[in-house]
């Protein structure tokens, strides 16, 4: 809690790591400058700070409204932080505090350890002296080299070997021109390297433009040539363990979205129904397993599994009463502190905004809550979890 002299200070003046907002409804800028705080170009490694309810001289104007009024707009402002218009997510608080008899609203940002760098709706903001503006290339590629490879998360390590022609040119190529002539000074819009590099593709190393391990996941030719591990196994039983038949078998390669595509199709055709609760005359049957909340699980193992030190796959085991998803590595981060899916965190930050940006992941922190609600209201008993070296989420039949 910032107290009322701390407060006070932060107000005396902006600076490259405060700013202030006059109003919550200036929501686009307030997250151009959470990004911008987090992005940290001055590697000043302290908290930034964004004060919603004082105008750009530091005087308050405070936030109107009643106790209800003002923690409902705490609310949308955290959501607004937490969603997927900015990647990857930075780790912030937001809180009511009171100053001379006003409310203000103060956003505490820590610098992300970038790489990778953060966004919103794909655009890298930095703060420079006073002001917030867009990052240029010479922005971003101080804030990549900042961060020793070896110390980098994985998916945005360099695979060394690769190059352009190990990723699907012939996607990306249109998104390219389709950015470009949407871009009103297109005349000077980077080159299609250039732009890869601003997207987080890859970059140059030794004069060769040299792909991510996230670029190869998301968009390679043949992800499996480079990371072998990185493959879905779906296996059913017809019984209540391995060792009884296998009834259907299917491994899931290619990129990540494919992989996802499949398993979900497959899962899909594997749901039977089950009589529900009558109503009237009517019998009622409902899916043994709600479909959404096993893509969601899905999407969970593709998403945040460990793609490094392992030769295991992913995998999901039907059985009679039951199904399985376990992945490679335990919970990351801030996502290993209490219950299941209460905290959320991101092993591969790189192939979340990917994946956001691509229209696999709409709600990001939320998936695990998603699946618990979906579970209880199909009658499926709750989501059980066991972690050691894997992480092993267990869905249980409707009966």
């Amino acid at each position: 809690m910032v107290t009322r002299d701390e407060l006070a200070m932060l107000l005396a003046s902006e600076s490259d790591r405060i700013e202030f907002k006059e109003s919550p409804g200036q929501r686009d800028p307030i997250l151009q400058a959470v990004c911008a705080l987090a992005n940290d170009l001055s590697d000043s490694r302290r908290t930034g700070c964004v004060i919603v309810g004082a105008d750009k001289h530091g005087r308050i104007v405070g936030v109107q409204g009643d106790a209800s009024s003002v923690d409902e707009v705490q609310r949308v402002l955290a959501d607004r932080i937490r969603s997927s218009k900015i990647q990857p997510v930075p780790s912030t608080s937001v809180e009511a505090v009171e100053q001379d008899g006003r409310t203000l609203i103060l956003i505490q940002i820590a610098p992300y350890p970038v790489p990778p760098v953060v966004e919103v709706d794909g655009v890298a903001w930095v703060r420079v002296g006073t002001t917030t503006r867009r990052a240029n290339e010479a922005d971003l590629q101080r804030l990549r080299e900042r961060r020793p490879e070896r110390h980098q998360p994985f998916d945005t390590r360099l695979c060394h070997g690769c190059s352009l022609d190990d990723l699907e040119t012939s996607r990306l190529r249109p998104d390219w021109e389709s950015a470009k002539e949407l871009d009103e000074h297109n005349e000077s819009f980077p080159s299609f390297l250039a732009w890869l590099t601003q997207r987080q593709f890859g970059r140059v190393i030794d004069g060769a433009w040299t792909p991510n391990a996230a670029a190869v996941l998301i968009r390679g030719k043949g992800p499996q040539d480079v990371i072998p591990c990185a493959v879905i196994d779906m296996v059913r039983y017809g019984g209540l363990d391995r060792d009884a038949t296998v009834v259907a078998r299917r491994t899931a390669t290619g990129t990540i979205p494919d992989q996802l595509d499949v398993a979900w199709n497959w899962l899909a055709t594997q749901i039977d129904s089950v009589p529900g609760v009558a109503e009237g005359l009517r019998e009622v049957f409902l899916p043994r397993y709600p479909l959404d909340a096993l893509k969601e699980l899905v999407r969970n193992l593709a998403q945040h599994r460990s793609y490094e030190g392992t030769n295991a796959p992913g995998r999901i085991e039907w059985f009679d009463d039951r199904i399985e998803f376990s992945n490679p590595g335990r919970p990351f981060g801030r996502a290993s502190e209490g219950e299941f899916g209460s905290h959320s965190d991101y092993r591969n930050p790189l192939i979340t905004k990917l994946l956001v940006e691509l229209g696999y992941v709409q709600q990001l922190g939320r998936g695990i809550r998603r699946v618990r609600l979906l579970l209880q209201q199909n009658g499926n008993p709750p989501l059980s979890t066991e972690i050691d070296g894997f992480t092993r989420v267990t869905v249980r039949s409707r009966t």
